[in-house]
């Protein structure tokens, strides 16, 4: 490989980490209109509560953001970013770690999910930007701040029935909110895995449509 191609390669790769990292920075800041930017025209995104187009995914973002109390706060944890160049298109995997604190009922809790993304990007007019960002959740676990306040009582009143396994409380926190799981929320494991990684492979192959 020519020099000049290998820089151009390691170029695309660190621009590739930059956006799909920003649009996660972006959603905590609630920095909406960089957000905005960091998306495709008809961009789409599958997460545990938001499957559909990217600008109703920054709206409804905006409405939790606006929703929170004080002293609740939410951060993504990025890391071990793997990126594919397929030309004008690319895909990028890397873990995110969700970290949350809600009150729920009075009761302070932190909550922590694990995930890997998976972003398929395209370059255009000379800038990366993200066609599709999907999900694929691990595990999640919650905790009390405070111990002595979460009582068997508040324990007992969590229903967690009809919860994707694996992220339960993340999505019953959801779902106080208003913010119930899409169909087909995609879990580490799953058919709907594999289908979502036969889609990245044919997409960056050219084969799927744009």
């Amino acid at each position: 490989m020519l020099d000049e191609a290998r820089v151009q390669r390691a170029v695309d790769k660190f621009e590739i980490i930059e956006v799909t990292s920003l649009a996660c920075h972006c959603r905590d800041k609630g920095d909406w209109e960089t957000l905005e930017g960091c998306f495709t025209p008809g961009a789409t995104v599958h997460i545990s509560w938001h499957s559909g187009a990217a600008g109703g995914f920054i709206a409804r973002s905006k409405e939790m953001a606006a929703a929170k109390r004080p002293g609740e706060h939410s951060k993504h944890m990025l890391g071990g970013p793997l990126v594919t160049l397929r030309g004008s298109r690319a895909a990028a995997e890397y873990d995110v770690v969700l970290h949350q604190r809600r009150l729920v009922d009075g009761v302070e809790l932190d909550f922590a999910t694990w995930s890997r993304y998976l972003d398929l990007l395209e370059k255009r007019d000379g800038a990366w930007k993200i066609h599709r960002r999907t999900a694929i959740y691990e595990k999640d676990r919650m905790d009390p701040y405070e111990p002595g306040k979460a009582g068997a009582d508040f324990h007992a009143s969590i229903n967690l029935e009809g919860f994707p396994a694996g992220i339960r409380y993340h999505c019953w926190r959801n779902a106080r909110g208003g913010h119930r799981p899409p169909q087909g929320v995609v879990l580490a494991g799953s058919a709907e895995e594999a289908a979502t990684r036969g889609y990245a492979a044919r997409w960056l192959s050219g084969e799927a449509a744009q």
